[in-house]
């Protein structure tokens, strides 16, 4: 008791001092609080708040070896608390954010096991993007720099993959399809690749990312951070995610079993990649891409992939909690990287998107800050935020770290 009351009245002295020089009081507050002093009995009071005219929003981080419940009660201990957080092991340090104008009191309690150790406030989005940024040490940038959009002295290639599948939305009959393959500089059989499956949008084909063209943004992307050292050299594939011939969009929602029965052998026979191994197989796409990359490779193939893009995921992607069900049934499947990212603009997908990331740290001990990425843009819907994200998400998966 007497360390946390120490820790308030240097809290206090802070704030009081803030408000004099009109900066922001809740810009850095960290303080240790032992559950047994933040109790329902005993909560952890922080009066006077002032988080302005402006909606400000309070994000706090906790420790803690097994679970703890942090509770947020605006103004009075009665009735529901505006917030609650729910911290596992997995999740060392995490974040949950509380929107609130004018002046408060909080009153915070914590059930389990565990420590809180920061609160921060942030005046906009904006600001918190920017803490996240730094946080992510570089993974996660806001533009794609110019060096990366140009074509490479040593480039790699492009080939054409023909295979036979099957014809998931009618009887199974088998035709013939096509995937486009980028194989990295130097490209040696005799070694082994990690495998990204990059999917397209809907009304979409093999060829929507561009591999096909001269100036394929993506095969500049990949050349440059292989070039460069920044990432290791992988292997591309873009497929057709339409798994039947039918005309109607059952086939997208099909594709995982092409992915299993046809693709992923049809990739493993004909270049240097080991697809058993998940932890060598990413998969990531746009709008209705990235629906089947959160849908169908991370909620039906998780023992194929174990990283995950997904850029501004489609209406129909799962909704967090059922990702997080996902996730929490298959403890032994862990996830590598998940990453979405979308424009603030988009009409079509920023509903979804944000309904498939809002709150999934805290529904599942897989993700954390350390694995999870999330990313808000200006933009809508379209290639200028689908490259930032393909650039973003290459540079994750194939950090040479």
């Amino acid at each position: 008791m007497k360390k946390l009351l120490l820790s308030l009245s240097v809290f206090l002295l802070v704030l009081c001092a803030a408000r004099a020089e009109g900066l922001n009081p809740l810009d850095e507050m960290k303080l240790d609080a032992q559950p047994e002093t933040a109790s329902a009995e005993h909560p952890l009071a922080l009066k006077g708040l002032d988080f302005g005219e402006g909606a400000s929003i309070l994000r706090f981080k906790a420790v803690t070896e097994s679970e703890l419940t942090i509770r947020v009660y605006v103004d009075r201990l009665e009735g529901s608390p505006a917030a609650t957080a729910l911290f596992r092991p997995m999740m060392k340090e995490n974040r949950r954010n509380v929107e609130l104008t004018g002046t408060h009191d909080l009153y915070l309690v914590l059930e389990g096991s565990g420590t809180l150790t920061s609160l921060q406030a942030f005046r906009s989005v904006q600001d918190i993007e920017a803490a996240v940024r730094a946080e992510l040490g570089g993974h996660v940038e806001n533009a794609i720099p110019a060096r990366y959009l140009q074509n490479c002295e040593h480039g790699g290639t492009v080939e054409r993959l023909s295979y036979q599948a099957h014809d998931y939305a009618a009887d199974g009959a088998l035709y013939e399809k096509a995937a486009y393959v980028y194989l990295p500089a130097g490209y040696d059989p005799q070694n082994t690749y990690d495998l990204l499956i990059l999917c397209h949008g809907i009304g979409g084909s093999e060829a929507e990312w561009g591999l096909p063209s001269k100036s394929s943004r993506v095969k500049q992307i990949m050349d440059n951070l292989i070039d460069r050292g920044e990432i290791r050299p992988f292997i591309v594939v873009t497929p057709n995610g339409r798994a039947g011939k039918a005309e109607d969009y059952s086939p997208y929602y099909l594709f995982d079993q092409e992915l299993r029965e046809d693709l992923l052998p049809a990739v493993q026979a004909a270049y240097a990649v080991d697809t058993s191994d998940r932890n060598r197989c990413a998969m990531a796409g746009l709008s209705m891409g990235g629906m089947q990359t959160i849908n169908l490779g991370l909620g039906k193939c998780l023992d194929r992939f174990s990283a995950f893009g997904a850029f501004s995921a489609a209406p129909t992607s799962n909704a967090a909690a059922v990702t997080a069900a996902v996730l929490n049934a298959h403890p032994d499947l862990p996830v590598r990287v998940f990453y979405s990212i979308c424009g603030t603009g988009d009409s079509i997908a920023l509903a979804s998107a944000n309904a498939a990331v809002q709150g999934l740290d805290a529904l599942t001990g897989q993700l954390n800050e350390d694995n999870c990425f999330v990313q808000l843009v200006p933009g809508v819907h379209d290639f200028n935020v689908w490259y930032l994200g393909f650039y973003n998400f290459a540079r994750i998966i194939g950090s040479p770290d």
